[in-house]
């Protein structure tokens, strides 16, 4: 492993190769303002070790009327062993169905409620509906309403509870859309925990309280299992949403049933969940595309998780707090991504374009101490990792506060891992997306690699057969290998922030590893050019489980994103191809 310093990185470099999840869409239009309009996150304090490492639809339309705004003190609600939502029969505790066929491409986006006042009090919602927005939550909605200006919704599905349906109203001001409201994507059933103040269900449930915190799938309480009910309803949504005519919906509901939506898609079990964050009023999204034959379930792509209106990172952005953090950092933009080729091990580096990009992606992690910086060998990837490193010296230079709590104002390590490098595409090297999709796209062996390694050879007379391609089983081991020392720098110190600097399939192989994933996880995650992803250690990076804070996050790069929005779902392309 090589080691450089920012400002003093060797300009020739050993292998590299290119993105190949090149995706041709993005979650929804970033404005040029959007860098202004995040919310500054409080001044970060100085770093803790620690010790560990239309319409309302009219199945629902009574219930509905139900579940408007109550006006109650939280005193007196107390769980009475049934609600409005009790006759809808959806609280069974069973595996979640699978995703119906669809016939045509579709998008999804996901938003989660602003900040209600219950959130600011610490109280426990549920699918309780005493709260509505704060202040603060109505600017959140605000600003993602300005993020998904330029975007064109046909449809809106809404939770029918209030905080929910006040965000809705927010964001698709001005909108004309196809209106439902689903109970179904009401907040997680937790009963009796309902109405109390985090520290009041410690101390009257103990034990119950403690399993809810530390194993939420296990956790059961007036006899139901809240976590895998909800898993199981979180179905259910899908089966009317993706059996809709409508292409591009939005989907305004909460925190818990975000969560058991993107899960169950993506094939997770009930126990993913907190390790897919969900903050106030953020964005994740959803590709769906149809599958192989008519009666199969579709292929499903998560664009990005947890784009906030507020920096990703920011203390009030949601989750527990971190012992340490990996923050993804897919390289900078190319030349070759502008004309749309796979580079394969080809070597380039950053455009114009990416030289701003990469400097935006600086800016981004300038509130954040970063200790080391560890990059691909590829010129793009070690030129994104010379910016964020070098403005880093900058802010402890000028005295920023970040560095000046810091216990060190020593700049960060960029070291060199050649394990970072991407999977080698063989004989695509250089190709356009485009006639890899016309060829039938990248080679069906990788598919079947991605699904058991340790498939049978292909023959070289297989239409599947590509020279040169690198095998999935190899790429695999090596970014395991990767993964295992970056966990061992998380750690390093008592918990430290760690950048990597490095390629759409790698990024996705590390996220994989992450999620405790085989090599099948790769084409489930996008990451574009200069795209963020950050996974926190609540518990410590070895000992501990990873917790995506955020996938795919590019607020930060404005009008330099790239697409900025194009609602193009005919061209998708993932790491087993482009169809």
């Amino acid at each position: 492993m090589r080691e450089h310093r920012p400002g003093n990185c060797a300009a020739s470099v050993v292998f590299d190769s290119y993105i190949i999840c090149c995706w041709s869409l993005t979650a929804f239009r970033v404005l040029p303002s959007t860098s202004d309009m995040l919310l500054r996150p409080k001044l970060p304090g100085t770093h803790r070790p620690c010790i560990a490492r239309s319409k309302t639809s009219r199945r629902y339309q009574n219930v509905t009327a139900t579940a408007s705004v109550q006006v109650a003190d939280a005193q007196t609600y107390a769980w009475a062993g049934s609600d409005e939502f009790s006759s809808l029969d959806d609280r069974k505790d069973l595996p979640p169905l699978p995703l119906p066929p669809i016939q045509t491409r579709k998008r999804i986006v996901l938003v989660r409620h602003g900040q209600s006042t219950w959130n600011a009090e610490g109280r426990i919602q549920g699918s309780s509906n005493f709260s509505g927005l704060t202040a603060k939550g109505t600017a959140q909605a605000e600003t993602t309403r300005d993020m998904l200006s330029g975007d064109n919704f046909e449809s809106l599905y809404v939770s029918p509870l209030t905080r929910a349906t006040q965000t809705a109203d927010i964001i698709t001001q001005g909108r004309q859309l196809t209106t439902k409201t689903l109970p179904v994507l009401r907040e997680i059933d937790l009963y009796s925990f309902q109405g109390l103040l985090k520290s009041e269900g410690k101390s009257r449930f103990g034990d119950e309280y403690i399993m809810w915190q530390k194993q939420a799938e296990a956790f059961t309480i007036d006899q139901h299992a809240p976590v895998r009910e909800l898993w199981y309803r979180a179905s259910l949504a899908w089966q009317e949403m993706l059996a809709a005519p409508e292409r591009c919906a939005l989907v305004v509901a909460h925190n818990a049933v975000n969560q058991a939506l993107i899960g169950s898609a993506l094939g997770l079990t009930a126990r993913y969940f907190r390790r897919l964050l969900q903050s106030n009023a953020a964005t994740s999204v959803l590709d769906f595309q149809p599958g192989p034959t008519e009666a199969s379930p579709p292929r499903v792509t998560l664009d990005r998780l947890n784009q906030s209106p507020g920096r990703p990172y920011a203390s009030d952005a949601g989750g527990r707090p971190p012992c340490g953090r990996l923050i993804l950092v897919r390289h900078a933009a190319t030349d070759a991504d502008s004309k749309g080729l796979i580079l394969g091990s080809r070597d380039e580096p950053l455009s114009g374009l990416g030289s701003v990009q990469g400097g935006k992606v600086a800016e981004l992690l300038l509130d954040m101490k970063v200790h080391s910086i560890v990059t691909s060998p590829a010129r793009r990837c070690l030129s994104t990792a010379q910016l964020i490193g070098q403005l880093q010296v900058e802010a402890a230079r000028l005295g920023s506060p970040v560095a000046a709590a810091s216990r060190s104002a020593k700049p960060p390590r960029v070291i060199v891992m050649p394990e970072l490098r991407n999977l080698d595409v063989g004989m695509w090297e250089g190709h356009s997306t485009k006639l890899v999709a016309d060829r039938g796209g990248l080679p069906a062996v990788a598919a079947a690699a991605a699904a058991s390694v340790a498939g049978p050879a292909v023959s070289v007379d297989d239409p599947a057969f590509t020279p040169g391609l690198e095998d999935l089983g190899e790429f695999w081991c090596r970014t395991e290998a990767a993964w295992n020392r970056l966990l061992d720098a998380v750690d390093h110190n008592g918990g430290s922030n760690v950048v990597v600097v490095c390629h759409a399939a790698t990024a996705a192989a590390l996220a994989s590893h992450c999620l405790s994933l085989g090599p099948e996880g790769l084409p489930l995650m996008r990451f574009d050019a200069g795209g963020v992803s950050i996974i926190d250690f609540p518990d410590g990076a070895v000992a501990g489980a990873g917790v995506l804070r955020c996938l795919n996050y590019t607020a930060h790069l404005g009008r330099w994103a790239v697409p900025i929005t194009r609602d193009d779902l005919d061209m998708v392309c993932g790491i087993d191809g482009c169809f």
